[in-house]
């Protein structure tokens, strides 16, 4: 039974960030309505910029209002729209019928800064509190004050930056892989990719330099019983050896070049190893959910957040053969949790 009782009268706005808030904002919400709205954001490592946040909304206006983030590789589209007819992010957790419903839940998905799709070109880093200074001015825009915050890998992060500093604008928190700091491993691993595609840079071939820190980062994101189940340890041709394996992380590697460049890998990548909120003021009740293979977020470190935060907080270890990539290839385990987040939600209506 869920231990959630989310309260959705009364909550006061609160902002406290380091200052003004603004952003100029431009909205793909079903079924096309789009806006642009002028703000700035006050920035952690640059001074306040005038910047384009994009986003989508789905769902009907009264339902209560879900953020849902996901990885650096997932933006704002969440489900196919009448301008874009693409798949979202999460298939299987965000869709008609699912978890997140569309037809019943208030769905806000927004672009990261610096990310593939944003104008946004810093020259220092960007923090997850930056994000979450961004993902404030699209609900200022939405005229929305409390939302509950589903976020998966680098979504949770920012969830959880968002909690630090907006903590009277959170109903709830719904964390998938995502913890209040990184794993030195985590970052050790994070810091050869970002050496490798700099290395391309300087050589030319930034594409190939994006493609090996990608196919490097894919045997982080899953687990070695996966592979050893998956591929075969022979190889499959004659001559040069060639291995199941490789045909795999290259695919991973071409996907990825075709839409992320290295520039916002880099920025993205590092503000994943800049990350850092203080579990002491997170009072938001939370549930997060863990993966007992994901290397990057172990169990164990969840469970350091959870033990320090103020709020009500439950822990959900789920055994999987798939990683930090659990979050994508379980749906179903993932959607259970969820489930029974949004039901107490839609019974507090």
């Amino acid at each position: 039974a869920s231990v959630w009782r989310i309260d959705m009268t009364n909550i006061a706005l609160t902002r406290r960030s380091a200052g003004h808030i603004e952003a100029c904002c431009s909205s793909g919400s079903s079924p096309g309505a789009s806006c642009c709205t002028h703000h700035r954001v006050d920035l952690d490592h640059h001074r306040a910029q005038v910047i384009e946040i994009s986003y989508e909304v789905h769902g009907p206006s009264d339902a209560p209002a879900l953020v849902v983030l996901g990885g650096i590789s997932a933006g704002r589209h969440l489900v196919p729209t009448p301008d874009d007819a693409s798949p979202g992010w999460w298939p299987g957790v965000v869709e008609p019928g699912g978890a997140l419903d569309p037809t019943r839940h208030r769905l806000i998905g927004v672009d990261y800064l610096a990310g593939p799709s944003s104008s946004f070109r810093p020259t220092g880093p960007v923090t997850t509190h930056d994000q979450a200074r961004a993902v404030a001015a699209v609900l200022d825009t939405l005229g929305t004050q409390s939302v509950t915050f589903v976020g998966a890998s680098y979504g949770g992060m920012v969830a959880l930056a968002f909690a630090e500093l907006f903590a009277d604008r959170v109903a709830g928190l719904v964390l998938v892989c995502a913890a209040h700091r990184t794993h030195p491993m985590a970052t050790a691993w994070r810091s050869i990719q970002r050496s490798v595609v700099q290395l391309g840079d300087k050589s030319g071939a930034p594409a190939e330099g994006l493609a090996l820190a990608r196919q490097l980062a894919m045997t982080t994101y899953r687990s070695t019983d996966e592979f050893e189940k998956r591929f075969d340890h022979r190889p499959n041709t004659e001559g040069v050896a060639r291995f199941p394996v490789q045909h795999y992380l290259e695919a991973r590697g071409e996907t990825f070049v075709g839409g992320f460049d290295s520039a916002s890998f880099l920025s993205l990548s590092t503000s994943i190893d800049l990350h850092g909120v203080e579990p002491r003021l997170i009072e938001s009740r939370t549930t997060l959910v863990s993966f007992d293979t994901d290397a990057l977020v172990p169990p164990w470190l969840v469970e350091e957040l959870a033990q320090g935060t103020s709020g009500a907080c439950r822990h959900i270890t789920v055994p999987s053969a798939f990683g930090h990539d659990g979050f994508l290839k379980e749906p179903e385990r993932v959607s259970s949790v969820l489930r029974s987040v949004t039901e107490i939600q839609e019974a507090l209506r």
